[in-house]
């Protein structure tokens, strides 16, 4: 393997087509990526006016000298949408864990006044 080949060959985790990154010198890069999950989020009164598909995906930058680390994204099925987020894994597992103990607050309250679960 030469020193270009690493950035060409793909992660164990891309779904891309093999040899589908390619990029040039002084070019631009490509992305390995690898789609995790489709969240289908429905109407909701009050948060969201359309259904949303919510999109997990593991994402890498790669140019032809260099590979960004990968990140996992989080954003709707339009993989072009200027306002997705790459977190890192550590960034993700502080997420989670938030998430986690939203959840957990929720339910807890979930018997009081104001309420709906």
């Amino acid at each position: 393997m030469n020193g270009d080949d690493r950035y060409r060959s793909c992660p164990s985790w891309c779904q891309e087509p093999a040899g589908h990154l390619r990029p040039e010198p002084n070019g631009p890069g490509g992305y390995h990526t690898a789609e995790i999950a489709l969240i289908d989020l429905p109407e909701r009164d009050g948060i969201r006016g359309d259904p949303l598909e919510l999109v997990v995906r593991i994402e890498q930058y790669v140019t032809h000298t260099t590979a960004d680390p990968p990140v996992i994204t989080l954003g709707s099925s339009d993989i072009d949408e200027p306002d997705r987020e790459g977190l890192t894994a550590d960034e993700t597992e502080d997420l989670v864990g938030a998430l986690q103990r939203a959840i957990a607050t929720l339910r807890a309250g979930s018997s009081g006044a104001g309420f709906v679960v």
